[in-house]
């Protein structure tokens, strides 16, 4: 996830915060229903720690993850005020070690697409399931292969008062890999600093995301159509899994 080294700075004007409240709330609706309400939570790749303060406001003990330093620093400054702060580790995912388990984990915002070798994400799941209790939820989102495919030649621009977003994407059907670049022009007095950071992203079917959890140790597993309540029955737009250990 070094991909963010620059776009760390600006992430946070660029991601609707109603994005990260509709994360939050259907998260809590499948903790709470696996009566998991409190207790330790471990938020894999947290990024600049969004969803991470409101999952603490919410009552849980946070453990944010993330390999890149520069999205950690905006998150360590972005939940200094919380009662009790979440503990922020930089780790790569596939070498998660923690002191002790945990009672849930979540893994949001498409990050599970960045693993792009099935060896590493089967590597992801396996120290995710180690770290979480018995009966314990990891809930994770994916971008589905229509999805990626919906988005490719697509792009998108994003200004804000200083900086300056424009966003390309791409996707290898044959390959299931999915390309987007972003340049980052930030402003300095009256000019602009251009910065380029190339995204790779891989889709991965239902099933093969079933079979690499139940390899993980993980006994169940339910999917969603986005953040709703409903099971998803064919493989299109945001996927959100929920598997039990």
């Amino acid at each position: 996830m070094s991909q963010f080294s620059h776009l760390a700075a600006c992430y946070d004007l660029l991601i609707e915060q109603s994005v990260y409240d509709n994360f939050c709330k259907r998260i809590t609706a499948l903790l709470c229903g696996a009566g998991i309400c409190d207790g330790l939570l471990l938020e894999l790749c947290c990024g600049t720690g969004s969803l991470t303060r409101l999952l603490s406001q919410q009552g849980y003990e946070m453990i944010g993850c993330d390999i890149s330093p520069e999205m950690l620093n905006v998150a360590r400054e972005k939940c200094a005020d919380l009662s009790v702060p979440p503990v922020l580790i930089c780790q790569p995912a596939d070498e998660l070690d923690l002191y002790g388990t945990v009672r849930g984990a979540v893994c949001c915002l498409d990050s599970v697409n960045y693993f792009t070798d099935l060896r590493e994400l089967k590597r992801v799941f396996s120290r995710v399931s180690l770290f979480l209790e018995p009966g314990g939820l990891f809930l994770f989102d994916v971008k589905s292969r229509e999805l990626f495919s919906r988005l490719c030649g697509t792009s998108s621009i994003q200004e804000t008062e200083n900086y300056f977003c424009a966003w390309q994407y791409g996707f290898d059907a044959s390959s299931g890999r999915g390309m987007h670049q972003v340049d980052i022009f930030k402003k300095s007095s009256d000019k602009y600093r251009r910065f380029t950071e190339i995204h790779e992203q891989r889709c991965y079917s239902m099933e093969t995301l079933k079979n690499a959890l139940l390899d993980a140790g993980f006994s169940k597993c339910d999917v969603y159509e986005g953040f709703t309540a409903k099971r998803a029955r064919q493989e299109a737009g945001r996927l959100l899994f929920a598997a039990r250990k």
